[in-house]
């Protein structure tokens, strides 16, 4: 079954920022009132919708000539306000909505952020998802960080950061430490300890302050579509969103992400892929191309090119318009550039500034059947569903709800959500919680075998002892001492996992012989 997510912000435009022209469109006056926000959600979840997904932004981008005037006269995501304090108002109108809120691993100190989640965690029922991004904008960076940090290097932090997240909300509070006994107890102290995490950029004793909640970790949403946040969304990611502008573009990703999750331990149906899809769709397909060639009349050339510049962190004012966009190393969401690098059409700044002033998104226009039959090719390629991207807030929405909804159900692509379940679960044939021995976890990382080979790990039950593990294919025997994960008989270059959660990497760990991790 295909999932359906709504492309949200808290600004006055989600998708096309000069929508703001249309009458049609009531999110320039909604986003600061509640009320306008709630009836978002009831209509997302009445509709068919499986959750909302909004972005964030954390600053005036300034990349569009160096100043900021640009950003400001053609209201790039600006003004923006947040939308976590949002979303225990849509849960509380809601059942079965998923929530999924963005927030950067480069500004927010990590336990203050696990504490955030849990909360709305707890507030929204299990129904909340992370879309993990780490910024990229220079003032980003100059207002709520030390310094700037490098595109890849934003990754090895992020890293560590979800590490640090997943400790405090998974290992800190055993189930049932809430007690309440008679005695006078409220919780047990022997089910709440430190995490003692202690890596190259935190710090963090712990303990977490907030008791487990119903998924104790957000499901865990990931854009990246450079080198090294693919790799980071194949370690991490339960569900993936991307920009592809051909079904064969999004076909190349979907083998990708595969044989790189497969590569992390990972099997296919431990993670979902949600390629972003603006629909234009009415009763005929005249229709349908008249609601996207009144959307297009609203866009000002500019507004693209200022949204290129400041999400790719690279001035474009720089190039005439008919200069070929060529690809080049940006320190911003490389995935947008490559949306366009990847496609057949050889694209100008020009063009691609004002495509990108609505997003490199494929789109679809027409009848309920068109669109459906779009919508399956893509299945067939392996989206497990859409990210849907507005252009008018409500009236895009409420037309997929109206119009391509029922098409999909009548074939059998689309479900109805159940209630009391939590976003997880609505996602995948599991608990709420995430497996405690998926390949993100500490102690839970894959290496490949080879003859002689020898890795060193710590082993902390009480912080004192130490192990290694020896590997020899020829004589095919594994000894540990002491050994906390059972015998282990590898054959030659079959992966293993090792490790629980009382085990941990040396700092840094010592490989010897022949590894990949």
């Amino acid at each position: 079954m295909l999932d359906l997510f709504a492309y949200l912000n808290c600004s006055h435009s989600p998708v096309v920022e000069d929508a703001w022209r249309d009458d049609r469109h009531k999110q320039p006056d909604g986003y600061r009132d509640v009320s306008f926000w709630i009836e978002v959600a009831q209509q997302l979840e009445s509709g068919g919708f499986t959750g909302a997904f909004f972005t964030d932004a954390y600053n005036v981008a300034d990349n569009y000539g160096d100043r900021i005037a640009p950003t400001v006269r053609q209201g790039q995501q600006l003004p923006e306000n947040d939308p976590v304090v949002l979303l225990s108002a849509m849960a509380a109108a809601t059942e079965t909505l998923g929530l999924v809120t963005t927030a950067s691993t480069s500004l927010y100190p990590p336990y203050l952020l696990a504490k955030k989640f849990s909360t709305v965690d707890d507030l929204t029922d299990g129904r909340l998802g992370w879309n993990v991004v780490t910024s990229s904008g220079r003032l980003e960076f100059e207002n709520a960080a030390d310094g700037y940090v490098s595109h890849d290097s934003r990754y090895d932090r992020a890293e560590e950061y979800l590490q640090v997240c997943y400790a405090l909300w998974e290992d800190s509070w055993k189930d049932g430490a809430v007690v309440r006994a008679i005695d006078g107890n409220y919780a047990d102290p022997e089910a709440v300890s430190f995490i003692d995490h202690d890596g190259d950029h935190y710090t963090v004793p712990g303990p977490h302050m907030c008791a487990p909640t119903p998924q104790r970790t957000p499901v865990v949403f990931q854009a990246g579509q450079s080198d090294r946040g693919r790799k980071f969304a194949a370690r991490h990611a339960e569900a993936l969103f991307s920009f592809h502008l051909s079904v064969d573009g999004f076909a190349a990703y979907t083998a990708d992400m595969t044989k790189r999750a497969a590569d992390e331990g990972r099997n296919r149906d431990r993670f979902r892929l949600y390629p972003a899809v603006t629909v234009y769709i009415a009763p005929t397909h005249e229709q349908a191309e008249r609601r996207r060639d009144r959307v297009i009349e609203t866009i000002d050339p500019e507004t693209g090119l200022v949204r290129l510049s400041n999400h790719l962190n690279h001035d474009y004012s720089q190039y005439d318009l008919d200069a070929p966009l060529a690809d080049i190393a940006v320190e911003g969401i490389r995935g947008a550039l490559r949306a366009f690098v990847d496609d057949e059409r050889h694209w100008t700044v020009g063009d691609a500034a004002v495509r990108y002033a609505r997003y490199p998104t494929a789109e679809f226009v027409g009848t309920p059947d068109e669109v459906a039959d779009g919508l399956q090719r893509w299945a067939a390629a392996g989206a497990d569903g859409f990210v849907v991207m507005p252009a008018l807030v409500p009236a895009s929405l409420d037309a997929v709800s109206e119009h391509l909804v029922p098409e999909l159900r009548r074939r059998n692509l689309l479900d109805t959500p159940t209630s009391d379940l939590t976003l997880r679960e609505q996602l995948f044939d599991q608990g709420a919680r995430p497996s405690p021995d998926r390949p993100a976890r500490p102690g839970n990382s894959w290496v490949s075998l080879a003859p002689d080979f020898t890795v060193s790990i710590e082993y902390l039950p009480d912080r004192c002892s130490r192990i290694s593990l020896w590997v020899s294919a020829a004589i095919r025997t594994v000894g540990l001492a002491p050994n906390p994960c059972g015998s282990l008989i590898p054959r030659r270059d079959q992966q293993i996992c090792f490790g629980t959660s009382r085990i941990k990497y040396a700092t840094p760990p010592r490989f010897g012989g022949t590894a990949s991790r």
